[in-house]
């Protein structure tokens, strides 16, 4: 049974770097049909499910085909009729460890539209940016429902090119090394175009994501292109300084940083051509008639985006939009649980040899930052410096930055009852590792899941802490402040757990030793 859930459930988060997991899919629709809505592309007539309406698999851009291949998205095309959104398109192009969980499906820019079953119109527009890395996910695995009613909030999930199709690029190739990021502005101007059409408010939107997708927010506030296309954004553990250290994504595994330069998108995608049989200085014409099963060969070359949004962010060039940021406490214990399940564990005979892996020549001072004695298990050890150095600082780094030019407010996510998103093993403490969040504001189908294969439910007090997640995501999306209690960025972040004194503030940058990786 071990042996099964790592090979259907464990390879899945290693193709996506361990940064997210996405293996699900929506609820199926129920009920009736609402009548059609119109959109600047023509009609579409979506379905009733009970408190909510559903609106899927509705196209936000041509299908990037052919000649559309590594370009820029193009404007959908107008249909006559009406069109069928009962069911939601297919996730981009990924790798996966089976055929059940890759997808070759090029034709694959589309979006999901959850609108909650109450009257009145100019209510707030959420869009969920999936985690996954940029190589993996789909966001059509996650089920809005208790954030649009809840919240009174409609909800837009979108899917975006991915690894090779989104991240390959070439002298002369117009969006090259962004198309992954350029496909989510294309949605965030469907969305300004059509929101109304929904019952949405286009001047009040709110960009979204974790993991990778909150990395992908990050590099939006960045991005000059898309000036205007939200007013509010919200980054959950991934910042843009967030970088997966050696060691990271599963044993073994090499640093993985989300950024890079133009030139290195050039040699990555050079080396590609080379392996597909694609020589010479103007590969180009032979890339696109690969078929897509080959590109996805070449996924670990294309996990990085061109861009530098660490260095803009500290210069002050970003969109001026209020801000929520934050993480889980103990974010790196989901890696460390893969490498249990995949026979690799942390241990007290190996705990040193993998911090020199992870740090190369600061291991030593990380041993003594982090002494061994301070913590229950060599997994646990291992786990705390992986959080403080991926996640948590580069969260502080941003929030301190963008702090000094519009608001922001910060929360961990500390609940160690959550249930994680992959199976553990037993006798390992999951803790509130990456992912355990997702499950308090999303329906994900099977998600959690035990080692057993059983979905494993929120309990009465989970749930209680997840009504308040969800009416502090959705009232700052609705007034761009999270509510009473959450201060603005001093350094202090709202804690978020089930324990007494829930709702409590701590110093971030002290509680995850900042100073110490301080650049």
């Amino acid at each position: 049974m071990v042996k099964n859930m790592v090979k259907n459930t464990v390879k899945s988060v290693v193709m996506a770097l361990a940064l997210s997991l996405t293996g699900a899919c929506a609820h199926s629709p129920e009920g009736g049909r609402p009548e059609g809505i119109r959109l600047d592309s023509g009609l579409v007539k979506g379905v009733h499910d009970g408190d909510v309406h559903r609106y899927r698999g509705i196209p936000y851009a041509r299908p990037p085909v052919g000649n559309l291949r590594w370009r820029p998205p193009q404007p959908v095309a107008h249909w006559s009729g009406t069109r069928d959104a009962a069911r939601s398109g297919p996730a981009c192009p990924q790798a996966g460890s089976s055929p059940a969980e890759s997808s070759d499906k090029e034709d694959c820019l589309y979006l999901d539209v959850t609108v909650p079953d109450k009257g009145g119109a100019s209510k707030p527009v959420m869009v969920w940016l999936h985690g996954g890395g940029f190589t993996a996910g789909a966001g059509s695995a996650y089920d809005p429902r208790r954030l649009a009613v809840t919240g009174d909030v409609i909800v837009v999930t979108v899917e975006f090119r991915l690894g090779t199709l989104g991240y390959a690029a070439l002298p002369g190739m117009p969006g090259g090394g962004s198309f992954g990021r350029l496909d989510q502005q294309a949605a965030l101007r469907w969305v300004k175009r059509n929101a109304k059409a929904f019952g949405g408010d286009p001047g009040n939107v709110t960009l979204f994501g974790e993991s990778g997708g909150g990395v992908a927010v990050c590099g939006q506030l960045a991005s000059p292109s898309g000036a205007g296309l939200f007013d509010k954004a919200i980054m959950q553990s991934g910042a843009c300084g967030t970088t997966l250290l050696p060691g990271a994504a599963a044993p073994g595994s090499p640093a993985s940083p989300f950024w890079r330069s133009r030139q290195e998108a050039y040699q990555a995608t050079m080396k590609a051509a080379k392996a597909l049989g694609c020589p010479g200085d103007q590969p180009l014409d032979c890339l696109r008639r690969q078929p897509v099963s080959k590109l996805l060969g070449q996924t670990g070359l294309f996990t990085a985006a061109v861009g530098d949004p660490v260095r803009d962010l500290e210069a002050g060039r970003f969109h001026r939009v209020p801000v929520l940021s934050g993480h889980t406490k103990e974010e790196a214990l989901l890696f460390a649980s893969v490498a249990n399940l995949l026979g690799k564990p942390v241990t007290d005979d190996n705990l040193d040899d993998l911090l020199v892996q992870g740090f190369g020549g600061k291991a030593a001072a990380v041993r003594r930052a982090y002494p061994r004695e301070g913590y229950p298990s060599a997994a646990e050890n291992w786990a705390a410096a992986y959080t403080d150095a991926i996640f948590a600082c580069p969260h502080v780094r941003a929030d301190t930055a963008l702090a000094r030019h519009t608001k922001v407010y910060g929360y961990e996510f500390a609940d160690e009852t959550a249930p994680p998103f992959i199976p553990s093993l037993p006798g390992f403490r999951t803790g509130a590792g990456h992912a355990s969040e997702l499950a308090y504001l999303f329906d994900v189908k099977d998600k959690p899941i035990s080692l057993e294969g059983k979905h494993v439910p929120l309990t009465a007090t989970q749930r209680a802490v997840a009504d308040g997640m969800v009416k502090a995501w959705t009232t700052f999306a609705r007034t761009g402040s999270p509510g009473k209690g959450w201060p603005e960025w001093d350094g202090r972040v709202r804690v978020i757990t089930s324990e007494p004194g829930s709702g409590a503030v701590e110093r971030a940058a002290v509680s995850h030793k900042c100073d110490f990786w301080t650049p």
